[in-house]
């Protein structure tokens, strides 16, 4: 028979406001992109209203790995977990911080939406939201094999970010009078590849806990490299 432990209770609560916190920055990402996309400064004032929820989020998450810390002294996997707590609670702080960024951007490019066009702004952002639910999802169902998965797709918002460096250098050169909206969608790719980074941290993080193997900084098979007979999968 299992013991229940009270370490158990302040762990579940630790575990309910970090979800609290993904589903929160996932929204404002979501919103943030399809204000950016549709060059709505209505729809970003939203985004950029709510990141205070997202900061008192950031500081509840930290209050309660302090109590645990302070009353329970864990060790072993459930030293894991407070240590994976910290660092998801700051990357996904991160992830918010540039959806507001991207928000805050946004009234510049209002009817400069065929200068976003000639750009994979929107592309990148849609595959680095992709890799946010992604990573969440291998959070909360702590699969540790979608989170190796996660942490290679990261590469294809690189490349996308590459891209857009050099369409908008171009674009600048051929359009100097519309430079200053140009360097805010510069801006705005650097964000939007950013967040994939944080959202590759949370996977990398969630091995971390599972595994208790540190993977960061290590080069990690591509994609198509996990496919059913592929010696890496």
């Amino acid at each position: 028979m299992s013991v229940h432990r009270p370490l158990d209770e302040e762990l579940e609560i630790l575990w309910d406001l970090l979800v609290r916190m993904h589903l929160l920055v996932d929204e404002q990402l979501a919103d943030a992109i399809d204000a950016v996309s549709r060059c709505d400064a209505e729809k970003a004032a939203t985004v950029r209203d709510r990141d205070d929820e997202v900061d008192q989020l950031e500081l509840a998450v930290d209050h309660q790995c302090e109590r645990i810390l302070a009353l329970h002294t864990p060790v072993a996997v459930d030293l894991r977990l407070i240590v994976t707590a910290v660092k998801v609670n700051t990357d996904l702080e991160r992830i918010g911080d540039h959806a507001k960024n991207l928000a805050k951007h946004t009234p510049h490019l209002v009817g400069g939406g065929e200068l976003l066009r000639e750009t994979k702004i929107t592309e990148m952002a849609d595959v680095a939201r992709t890799i946010l639910r992604q990573a969440q999802d291998a959070f909360l169902k702590r699969d540790r094999l979608l989170a190796r998965r996660v942490v290679a797709h990261d590469r294809e918002v690189d490349a996308l970010h590459e891209a857009n460096k050099e369409r908008l250098a171009a674009l600048i050169r051929a359009h100097p009078g519309r430079a200053e909206a140009l360097v805010y969608l510069v801006t705005m790719s650097k964000a939007i590849e950013r967040i994939a980074d944080h959202a590759k941290n949370i996977a990398e993080t969630l091995v971390f806990l599972i595994e208790g193997e540190d993977i960061r900084h290590r080069r990690l098979p591509r994609p198509d490299e996990f496919a059913p007979g592929h010696p890496a999968a």
